[in-house]
């Protein structure tokens, strides 16, 4: 089986979803982010001071070319990942794509609780968190909504929800 690759912003529920569908269904499951900070022996935050945005996208781009030819996978991406180089494009041709849909509302109050976790956001406000929010997802939005399926994680509250919602990601891939 193709790897199946698990998208959308910060917050949204990507890694703990993913990695519970991917033990459900008895795949392998790599977060990119982990991924990329065990190759390079460096924090995603050092990464990004250090190299740089664009170098640091396109060693995504070398980790998610690398990883589109892996089998029994789930992926999950990190939040930008999918909006760099042609990585939605062929994350949509090499696998399935799924897109963790929250409203910038859910997402913001989300982040507020984990925000010391959060390198991006840990020294921000409240108000700047939902600026930060709402002006990033207005640019990523239209490169998510360009996956094969769209799950809500509108309600994504606690385990029991994150469970609930890998059953509906491997009902709607037929798994």
């Amino acid at each position: 089986m193709k790897p199946i690759y698990i998208i959308g912003f910060m917050g949204a529920g990507k890694s703990s979803v993913g990695s519970l569908l991917a033990t459900l269904n008895h795949l392998q499951f790599i977060d990119t982010d982990i991924f990329l900070e065990a190759r390079f022996r460096k924090s995603i935050r050092d990464m990004f001071v250090e190299v740089g945005e664009e170098r640091f996208r396109q060693r995504e781009h070398s980790v998610i070319e690398e990883l589109s030819g892996m089998n029994d996978t789930v992926i999950a991406t990190g939040g930008g990942l999918p909006c760099f180089h042609n990585n939605m494009a062929l994350m949509n041709e090499t696998g399935k794509t799924v897109y963790l849909e929250a409203s910038d509302e859910a997402l913001f109050d989300r982040l507020c609780l984990c925000k010391r976790t959060r390198p991006a956001i840990c020294n921000l406000s409240e108000e700047e968190i939902r600026e930060f929010v709402h002006a990033t997802m207005l640019k990523r939005r239209p490169v998510y909504e360009q996956a094969q399926y769209r799950i809500s994680a509108e309600q994504l509250m606690n385990r029991d929800d994150e469970v609930r919602l890998a059953q509906e990601i491997a009902e709607n891939l037929n798994l």
